[in-house]
């Protein structure tokens, strides 16, 4: 999908600009990953993880894919990369900026989209 929206493009290089950002994107590609995981396994202090989550969330490249309790009683969700593949260019004087979604989630990847401008959908093109 090409990205033609210049706030989209802006929230997406702001997002993989961050070396935590670009971590926790390869690391929840493949498969779901809770915040814990990430800082435990990855060496992100925590308070991090949920930051780089929420701004990747807003960017829409991560999707919370299931939550649940763990058996103490506390509250858990794993995360999910939409991104299979992003490429940026420049051409003709543009920036270009196409994504190829995670296939094991591209309905969820959809529903994000829309979410961050019900009102005015986010225009790309396939």
């Amino acid at each position: 999908m090409l990205v033609n929206d210049e706030e989209t493009k802006q929230r997406i290089l702001t997002a993989i600009a961050d070396g935590y950002s670009r971590e926790i994107l390869m690391r929840t590609r493949d498969r779901p990953v809770s915040a814990l995981n990430l800082s435990k396994n990855y060496e992100i202090p925590i308070t991090t993880v949920y930051r780089r989550i929420e701004e990747l969330a807003r960017a829409g490249l991560l999707v919370a894919v299931k939550s649940g309790r763990t058996p103490d009683g506390k509250w858990y969700e794993l995360y999910r990369s939409l991104l299979r593949r992003i490429n940026i260019s420049f051409e003709e004087g543009q920036m270009r900026i196409e994504v190829e979604i995670n296939d094991h989630i591209a309905d969820k990847f959809t529903k994000i989209w829309s979410l961050l401008a019900p009102s005015n959908p986010i225009p790309v093109t396939a």
